[in-house]
């Protein structure tokens, strides 16, 4: 089976209890729980391909601190290969704290990169000897590891994509926004990916549907609770999603990008590997809030086909 290596930012995940609003400065709120897991890009989409059943190698660091090894600890017991999560002597392993708005169940993040900030080109060449045609290289958090955002990693980048690995790019928000200089640097960076993964707001600060067939394949666009839209230079087409019970939202994107994956690696049509990307990120933005019964193969393709998987 064709493995998939998760390139981007790993985190310890601080999500505090819904609140109406951000308090002011100076003023204190008290909050209904919170919860600490594993989170960043990277960790949340491992995390479900690896409960999905798929063979799935994390390309990050972490610091060489409790917290690190505890994070590195939850990825083997989960299955996921950590060949690649290195640890960072000199800095702490990232945290984020998450904000969760109790009417919308959208979220803010706080984040410290910490040991992100090591990530760079030479653990992306580490890979190298045991990427294979067929295989499928994801990185995401782009924005978050400003160790990738040099022109060197374009080559290695480039050079997977010629080997036939599939290329999947998911940036996230840039924290200095989508200035002109940043949307060059993605415009430049599309064509060497075969599908680009960002939600509407990403998209519309990136350049907007003048961009979404700068990838090879084409730009698979999130739009929440409405499901997602594909653009594609074979189409356009939509899925919906599922209507759940929301615990947060706080990885739904990464979810989605795992359930997409685990599709194409099945060999099924884009519209039904859209499906699957709605229904990986609704079932498991609608599970415990320790995310500890993430969506399996079972569950999504009983969900995707209630009669039986077609032979």
């Amino acid at each position: 089976m064709p493995k998939v290596f998760v390139v981007g930012n790993v985190s310890l995940d601080l999500v505090l209890g819904g609140i109406p609003d951000y308090p002011d400065w100076g003023t204190e709120v008290l909050i209904p729980g919170y919860v600490m897991r594993p989170g960043g890009a990277a960790s949340n989409a491992s995390l479900a391909l690896a409960a999905l059943g798929v063979p799935t190698f994390i390309v990050a660091t972490v610091g060489k601190d409790s917290l690190g090894e505890e994070i590195r600890n939850h990825f083997v017991k989960a299955g996921i290969r950590v060949d690649f999560l290195s640890f960072c002597p000199t800095r702490q392993t990232a945290i984020s704290v998450g904000v969760t708005n109790a009417q919308t169940k959208e979220r803010s993040f706080l984040t410290d990169l910490g040991a992100q900030e090591c990530l760079s080109r030479e653990h992306l060449e580490a890979i190298s000897p045991l990427l294979e045609e067929r295989d499928f290289l994801l990185l995401c958090g782009y924005f978050l590891s400003p160790g990738l955002r040099v022109p060197e990693v374009r080559n290695v980048l480039s050079g997977f994509g010629q080997r036939g690995v599939t290329m999947l790019f998911d940036t996230g928000w840039p924290t200095e926004g989508w200035t002109e200089d940043v949307r060059e640097e993605i415009r430049t960076l599309l064509p060497l990916f075969d599908y680009f993964l960002p939600n509407e707001k990403e998209l519309e600060g990136a350049g907007g549907r003048d961009i979404a067939l700068l990838p090879r394949k084409g730009t698979i666009v999130k739009q929440g609770e409405r499901g997602c839209t594909a653009y594609t230079r074979d189409g356009v087409f939509s899925a919906a999603t599922l209507q759940v019970s929301v615990t947060d939202t706080v990885g739904a994107g990464d979810y989605f990008n795992a359930g997409f994956i685990f599709g194409l690696l099945e060999g099924y049509p884009l519209p039904l590997s859209l499906r699957c990307a709605t229904t990986v990120a609704a079932l498991n933005i609608s599970t415990s809030p320790e995310r500890n019964n993430l969506a399996t193969r079972n569950t999504l393709t009983t969900m995707l086909f209630p009669g039986g998987v077609p032979r």
